[in-house]
């Protein structure tokens, strides 16, 4: 589960079956950390389960500080190509997310149904050549187990499909969403 700003979403997420916690670091945005909150959000997060970090054009000093500070496990850096990397070392997991147009962040659109099909085919794709994929952007409680039957990931990831406004998720979605990710084979 990603673009967790709250103590409380990090434990129900863990306790609901997540297997890591997406913190992000990149200002401007809605669910942007201040140093303070991520130490509290981090320090719900239990032990098993991977504290992750995401950054875009951070510098490698930023992330190596980060990493110290809040004992990340991993990173995502968002980019042309968003991966997820164990600090640890090991494979890079690729992440795929459908695009959005221009009009579709100007009126602060969703992703549209094709864009998100896309998405899935290029997972499929990437998982038959042997890649991990997480498939992301988009994913809710209601379209989970098709974008999974259809792409075929390793794992999903999910931010605003669970949440009542920005960084605040919703317990009702967040069971409804982890109910339907936990049926996928």
């Amino acid at each position: 589960m990603c673009g967790v700003t709250r103590a409380r979403d990090a434990r129900l997420a863990a306790k609901l079956g997540a297997w890591a916690v997406g913190m992000i670091f990149v200002p401007k945005t809605p669910r942007f950390l201040t140093a303070s909150r991520a130490r509290r959000v981090r320090a719900a997060i239990p032990k098993g389960v991977l504290a992750v970090g995401v950054f875009r054009d951070a510098s490698a000093e930023a992330l190596r500080r980060a990493v110290r500070e809040l004992r990340l496990d991993a990173v995502q850096l968002d980019g042309d190509a968003t991966v997820i990397r164990r600090v640890s070392g090991g494979p890079a997991l690729p992440l795929i997310e459908p695009k959005r147009t221009d009009a579709d962040r100007r009126a602060g659109r969703a992703p549209s149904e094709a864009a998100r099909r896309k998405a899935w085919r290029r997972a499929a794709a990437l998982g038959r050549r042997g890649a991990r994929v997480v498939l992301a952007g988009g994913l809710t409680p209601d379209n989970v187990s098709e974008a999974a039957a259809a792409a075929k990931p390793w794992a999903v990831d999910v931010s605003s499909g669970v949440e009542r406004r920005p960084g605040v998720k919703d317990r009702r979605l967040l069971g409804a969403f982890f109910a339907a990710a936990n049926r996928l084979p």
